[in-house]
């Protein structure tokens, strides 16, 4: 493996094989000497990355004893998502994506950004909503370029979180672009055209009104647009099903 950036191509490797539990919790690596030659790599490569898988909480290093994996699930965090999306030279059957990782994906989504909406319609200016409402023609513009789409709809998803102004919102927003980006993009792969283009038309019609809304009314659209949201994870869960071919269903449930 060459030098350049081979701490990393290392650690996301190495990332790679927890999440898929090719290692497994509680699991000691083998010696240094030993990881470097399997990997290909020098050792001040190797530290450099183990260093980093320590530091994002997936390793227990313990010196004079060795190299422990953690338990992801229990002491990782958002960055370690942000990092197994982020990688633009991993072979798609390689990608950390599949019906199950999705699909909690766009529960957390859904439990989180109707909330964000009804913080920003409190919040927001005019200007605010301009930019919301300018930004939905252009879906309409370009409803046929599932490409631009995204781009769209992540710059509406920013929009939001900039008017909540909430710092651990926004933080959590950065670190969880590529997660988003990835949920969008295999919506946008699973959902025909004709259902596209009415959840286009709908979210412009229902954002027209809650902006006009308050109180009840307000939380009666919040609802709408969860229930929205909901159905774009069901056309979403039942493409990845279908193409998994996957008849053990119960975690989607």
């Amino acid at each position: 493996m060459a030098n350049k950036q081979a701490h990393q191509k290392v650690a996301t490797a190495l990332m790679r094989d927890i999440f898929f539990h090719k290692i497994k919790p509680g699991e000691k690596l083998p010696p240094e000497r030993e990881l470097s030659s399997s990997m290909n790599v020098d050792r001040t490569s190797l530290r450099v990355a183990l260093k980093q898988l320590e530091s994002m909480e997936l390793l227990d290093i313990r010196p004079g004893d060795g190299i422990y994996v953690k338990d992801f699930l229990e002491n990782a965090g958002i960055d370690f998502l942000r990092t197994l999306f982020s990688q633009s030279d991993v072979p798609q059957n390689e990608m950390a994506v599949d019906a199950f990782m999705i699909d909690e994906v766009w529960e957390w989504w859904i439990i989180l950004f109707p909330e964000m909406i009804r913080l920003a319609g409190q919040r927001g200016s005019s200007r605010d909503f301009k930019k919301l409402s300018d930004s939905m023609d252009l879906e309409i513009k370009y409803k046929d370029k599932k490409d631009k789409l995204i781009e769209i709809w992540m710059d509406q998803q920013d929009i939001v979180a900039a008017t909540v102004n909430n710092m651990v919102i926004l933080l959590l927003f950065n670190s969880s672009r590529p997660l988003r980006r990835n949920m969008l993009r295999i919506f946008m792969d699973s959902v025909n055209q004709t259902d596209l283009e009415k959840f286009i038309t709908s979210k412009k019609s229902l954002l027209m009104k809650f902006l006009m809304s308050s109180g009840k009314d307000m939380d009666n659209y919040v609802e709408q647009y969860r229930s929205m949201l909901l159905l774009q994870r069901q056309i979403t869960r039942s493409k990845r099903i279908q193409e998994t071919g996957s008849s053990d269903t119960t975690r989607l449930q």
